[in-house]
């Protein structure tokens, strides 16, 4: 990319990302709802890591109102505590995790789930936190471990998409204190995807590894990272791209 051509792209980020951040450009669905708990919980990064899991091809802001459903309701409130789910049987979990939703996939959501569950509960003594200690707090050793060490005992969640976006969604909804948060990937989904193409950064049919790659390389020293990015774009794309810049 040009030095000329990268700098009024940049300048149209810029502009984008303060529109996002004075309201100017609208918040079409509310996201990642969830039950308000203490940032520094547990409870809090178990609700925010296990629904991710199960976060692909389907309709994000619908799957986290399954999952609010899922952990206010006293009978199904247990599936959030991996020490609570490794004593249960197979059905019992299909059965709760279907209720309001939250499993899509009957069988392979319920074993992701389980997968999880009993891997956290293994290793890290049912809490995420734990996980996030051994990684040392530092984005691309928590994303080795996740995607190369330990990918079988998190599946989904160890993917390029979920694992990038399980990080930035701990770093805006817990307290944790993550190093190099540049390297947290913009989320390629669809609407990045779409904004990637109508700003003119590639053409249709550009793959999400790629888009993440340019992103990265766009946002590279400019103050705002990646990860700050994608919810500024999934909105803008929502609403066809308006305001205009």
């Amino acid at each position: 990319m040009e030095q000329k051509h990268k700098e009024k792209l940049l300048a149209r980020v810029k502009k984008l990302h303060t529109l996002y951040k004075t309201g100017k450009i609208k918040t079409l669905a509310k996201h990642e709802v969830n039950p308000g708990l203490e940032t520094s919980s547990r409870e809090q990064y178990l609700y925010f890591t296990l629904p991710p899991c199960l976060n692909f091809q389907r309709n994000s802001p619908a799957m986290w109102a399954s999952a609010l459903k899922t952990f206010q309701d006293s009978k199904t409130n247990y599936l959030f505590f991996p020490e609570k789910v490794v004593t249960k049987k197979r059905a019992t979990i299909q059965a709760d995790l279907i209720k309001h939703k939250l499993a899509l996939q009957q069988n392979k959501h319920t074993d992701i789930w389980i997968t999880i569950s009993t891997a956290l509960h293994r290793h890290y003594n049912s809490d995420p936190r734990e996980l996030l200690k051994t990684g040392n707090y530092n984005i691309p050793e928590i994303l080795t471990l996740l995607q190369q060490t330990q990918r079988k005992d998190f599946p989904y969640i160890s993917g390029p998409k979920l694992s990038n976006y399980w990080l930035y969604i701990l770093s805006h909804f817990t307290d944790a204190k993550f190093k190099n948060m540049q390297e947290i990937s913009i989320i390629p989904d669809t609407h990045v995807l779409n904004c990637t193409i109508h700003l003119g950064m590639a053409k249709p049919g550009v793959s999400p590894i790629e888009a993440a790659k340019l992103w990265k390389d766009l946002l590279h020293n400019s103050g705002i990272t990646p990860a700050e990015m994608h919810a500024v774009l999934w909105n803008w794309s929502r609403d066809n791209f308006q305001p205009a810049v």
